[in-house]
């Protein structure tokens, strides 16, 4: 029994510590050296065959003959096999993502006419101005999208409401918003769009405006009555929410205001309201600002403009159906990234609002095709938006006591469909993929057959053009021609990627096909699940060109 005893009290001591122990891991170097690569270290500023240093996140030194550190990992690209580049990371400065707080979960939307209020809420369900991004709320899916796309800092932005609530400034590495955040409580947002369906207030533009007006009154109204009392407390203390004294940063003009805009007529209406209370907001643009953009430059506000340019009309099935307005659109619309920053208005870019965030690089290259300047568009997705966001001393360049944040490309980043091969984030390596020399060139026509769970086969065709390995092309499924987002080869591998809004689906729809001879198989997945892959080329490109 005492041997028992005595043992089993060994056994007890010894796993007390085992439990203090730490877990034994690799550790992981907290230095690195990328080298061999072309650094483009802000707009217009390059840096040939340099190389970069990066030490517990931050940018340690950059330039062509620095000393790379003996305890760094290095990261070295051979220039011969490929140019290699080295961009600053992008930021997105607007991306719309639920904010739905726990009190206000199971209490309806925007189009329900009976919302229940929780205490200290303004008395109307579309103002909720104390909303704030929480932990469990991150959303990981559309992070993971925009560091595929080369963004590593965005702001996320309430979707929902009239005064939506405060937009956080996160950087978008893995892990939740506890290891990324920089900004808890950026910009208020507000959207002119907000209504509320049948005959409750507001139904209309002209309703939306007057609560807007009436919120802002109200604010300055507590603001003004609770200085007031605390100077003279003797007097009647004046009522409090909660949700006005959000709003009091805005009042004061100590943060800044954030309005979504539909059309020009928003765009003006935001300028004059913002006039009347003093703010100075940024508008989140709608593409159509070339419209009346004299009337725009004179407001002298900052737009948040949208990569979202239509496509060309189908005028053999819809010549009866297009207007002039809408073909005139079509037309303009590319330039119109250039008119506004020809105006003289501060301006950045943002991804909202496609589903999939690396289909901007096709509309910026056609914007760029247009006139606009390249290293103003990468300015408006780097410098610009820092300073826009006040962490200009911090992000949007790539130098020394930066964050370190940057892409690394093949060739060219404004390119229909660059080479993304990396992202970098708080000096973190995020593999976007590694390539291997392509063994195929599978340019032509493809039938496939999507082979869906519980709904069996789906036709399609994949055309594509051009060399391995980018490839451009298009996809015909369900009476619809899709432009691919990206095609690219890998060893025998084809990648192929296309956004899947085009389709009425919020995401990207990806698939691979193995290639052997004229045959591929492999899998996708999309927002509705994943399939499987079978495709036989029935024409070679000579072939296609010849029939087109």
């Amino acid at each position: 029994m005492l041997r028992t005893t005595i043992l089993v009290a060994l056994l007890l001591v010894q796993a007390m510590a085992w439990a203090q122990e730490p877990v034994l891991r690799q550790p992981v170097p907290g230095v690195h050296a990328v080298t061999g690569v072309t650094v483009v270290t802000a707009p217009g500023e390059v840096i040939e065959n340099g190389a970069i240093v990066v030490r517990d996140g931050i940018i340690e030194s950059v330039g062509a003959d620095i000393e790379i550190p003996a305890d760094a990992l290095v990261h070295e690209f051979d220039p011969e096999e490929a140019e290699v580049r080295i961009y600053p990371g992008m930021i997105d400065a607007y991306v719309p993502v639920p904010f739905v707080s726990d009190s206000e979960e199971g209490q309806g939307g925007e189009d329900e006419e009976a919302v229940t209020l929780r205490p200290g809420q303004y008395p109307h369900p579309l103002v909720t101005p104390a909303r704030r991004l929480s932990s469990g709320h991150w959303p990981a899916d559309k992070v993971a999208g925009l560091r595929r796309a080369g963004f590593t800092t965005a702001v996320m932005a309430p979707d929902s409401g009239l005064f939506r609530g405060y937009s956080a400034l996160v950087n978008l590495g893995e892990g939740g918003l506890a290891d990324n955040l920089i900004e808890p409580s950026m910009f208020q947002h507000v959207s002119l769009g907000a209504t509320i369906s049948g005959r409750e207030f507001p139904n209309s533009r002209m309703g939306t405006m007057a609560l807007v007006r009436q919120v802002m009154l109200d604010a300055r109204w507590q603001v003004e009555a609770r200085t007031a009392w605390s100077r003279n407390p003797a007097q009647p203390r004046p009522t409090y929410l909660e949700d006005i004294e959000a709003l009091e940063p805005l009042v004061e003009g100590d943060r800044m205001m954030v309005v979504d805009a539909s059309d020009m007529l928003d765009s003006l209406r935001a300028a004059r309201v913002s006039a009347e209370f003093e703010l100075r907001p940024w508008l989140v643009g709608h593409g159509r600002e070339y419209q009346r953009l004299e009337s725009l430059a004179e407001t002298g506000l900052g737009q948040i403009l949208p990569l979202d340019f239509p496509e060309a009309p189908d005028l053999e099935q819809s010549r009866r159906d297009i207007g002039l307005p809408e073909l005139r659109h079509w037309h303009v619309a590319p330039e119109n990234p250039l008119r506004v920053i020809e105006a003289g208005l501060p301006v950045v870019f943002t991804s909202h609002p496609h589903g999939n965030p690396e289909a901007i690089f096709a509309n910026l290259a056609r914007a760029i095709e247009r006139g606009l300047d390249s290293d103003a568009a990468l300015a408006a997705l780097t410098t610009e938006p820092a300073r826009m966001l006040g962490i200009d001393d911090r992000a949007g360049r790539l130098a020394p006591g930066y964050m370190a944040n940057f892409l690394i490309v093949e060739d060219e980043l404004f390119v229909e469909s660059p080479a993304l091969r990396e992202v970098w984030i708080d000096g973190r390596q995020h593999i976007l993929r590694e390539l291997e020399p392509p063994e195929v060139e599978p340019a032509g026509s493809w039938d496939l057959s999507l082979i869906v769970t519980g709904m069996g086969n789906i036709d399609a065709v994949l055309e594509l053009q051009g060399e391995s390995p980018t490839l451009s092309g298009s996809l015909e499924v369900m009476g619809s021609s899709v432009p691919l987002a990206e095609a690219r080869v890998s060893g025998s591998r084809l990648d192929v990627r296309i956004d899947g809004s085009r389709l009425g689906m919020p995401g990207a729809i990806t698939f691979y096909m193995d290639i052997e001879g004229e045959r591929g198989r492999g899998s996708g997945s999309s927002p509705q699940g994943e399939f499987d892959v079978r495709g036989q080329r029935s024409s070679g490109p000579d072939e296609a060109e010849g029939t087109a």
